[in-house]
C-alpha cells in the first residue's frame, strides 16, 4: 500500500452534500487516504452511488439521509455515523445550493431565495451544532466549512448564495478562538470554481474555460486532516489560488492583524469601532 493511500487510518470523515459534485469527490479522495466516510444528504441513490465506489478503495462507510437545514434530522444523521463509524474527526460542511434565475434580489422567489440561504448556512450551523460537542469533549477533532469566494466579492445575481457564504465565514471566524481553546479547528476554505453541475449551470460559468483543478482542493483538505493547516484555522482561505505553504508562513501575523476573516474595515482614524 502506498503511502498516499495510509496516511490517514482510523480516522472518520463526515461530508454533507457528499452524493455529487465536490462532496463526491472528496469522499473519493479521503476513502483513498485511509479514512472512514460518514455521508449526509437528501438524495439516498447519489449517496449510495458515492459509498459503493468509497468501499471499493476499502473504506468502511455510513450513509444517512437528511435535509441539513432541520436539526433534528441532523443529529439523526450524526449519530447514525457515529454508531457505524466511531467519533468524527473531521467535518466537512459541503451541502450547497446556488440562485436560480439570476435576477435582482427584490425579483428572486423568496421560498427559493431562504432555502439557499439556509441550505448553506443553517445546514453548517446545525452539524456544527450536531458534531462539536463531542469533537469538544474529547479535546480533538476539525471542521471545515466549504466557502465561496461569493462571501467576499458578492456577486448581485446570486443574493442568496453571497449572503449565505458571507455569513458562513463570519460564523468560522467566531467560532475559531472558543473551538482552539477546546483543542478544535475550524477551516473556511473555497475550492475556486470546479467544474460540477451546481457551476455548470450558472450563467457566469457559461463557456468558461479555466475551471479549478478540484485535486487542489483535496488536496488541502487531506493537510487539513493531517494538522499540518492547524495554524491557519479560522481564517478564510482559497485552495484554488493560495500557497498554503507561504500563508503557513505568515500563520502568526494573519492572526495578529486579523487578516483572512470578515470584519469591518475603518474609513479612518476617528471611526473606531468599541
Amino acid at each position: 500500500m502506498s503511502a498516499r493511500t495510509s496516511s490517514l487510518p482510523g480516522q472518520v470523515v463526515l461530508i454533507t452534500g457528499a452524493g455529487r459534485g465536490i462532496g463526491r469527490l472528496l469522499a473519493l479522495a479521503l476513502a483513498g487516504e485511509g479514512m472512514a466516510i460518514g455521508m449526509i444528504g437528501r438524495n439516498r441513490k447519489h449517496l449510495d452511488e458515492t459509498a459503493r465506489e468509497c468501499a471499493q478503495r476499502g473504506a468502511a462507510t455510513a450513509v444517512s439521509v437528511a435535509d441539513v437545514r432541520s436539526p433534528e434530522e441532523v443529529r439523526r444523521a450524526a449519530r447514525a455515523v457515529h454508531a457505524a463509524l466511531g467519533p468524527v474527526d473531521l467535518l466537512v460542511n459541503n451541502a450547497g445550493l446556488v440562485d436560480r434565475g439570476e435576477v435582482p434580489f427584490w425579483e428572486a422567489d423568496p421560498e427559493h431565495w431562504w432555502e439557499v440561504f439556509e441550505t448553506n448556512f443553517r445546514g453548517t450551523v446545525n452539524a456544527c451544532r450536531a458534531i462539536a460537542p463531542d469533537m469538544i469533549r474529547r479535546r480533538s477533532g476539525r471542521i471545515v466549512n466549504v466557502n465561496s469566494v461569493f462571501a467576499v466579492k458578492g456577486d448581485p445575481r446570486y443574493s442568496a448564495y453571497s449572503s449565505s457564504k458571507a455569513s458562513v465565514l463570519a460564523l468560522s471566524g467566531i467560532l475559531d478562538a472558543p473551538l482552539r481553546e477546546s483543542g478544535v479547528h475550524v477551516f473556511d476554505i473555497s475550492p475556486g470554481m470546479v467544474r460540477t453541475d451546481m457551476t455548470s449551470g450558472m450563467a457566469i460559468c457559461a463557456n468558461r474555460q479555466d475551471w479549478t483543478d478540484p485535486a487542489r482542493f483535496v488536496a488541502a483538505m487531506v493537510r487539513v486532516a493531517r494538522g499540518d493547516l492547524d495554524a491557519l484555522a479560522g481564517r478564510f482561505l482559497h485552495a484554488g489560488a493560495d500557497d498554503l505553504d507561504e500563508l503557513l508562513d505568515r500563520a502568526a501575523r494573519l492572526r495578529a492583524t486579523d487578516a483572512r476573516t470578515l470584519r469591518l474595515r475603518a474609513h479612518g482614524p476617528e471611526d473606531v469601532i468599541a
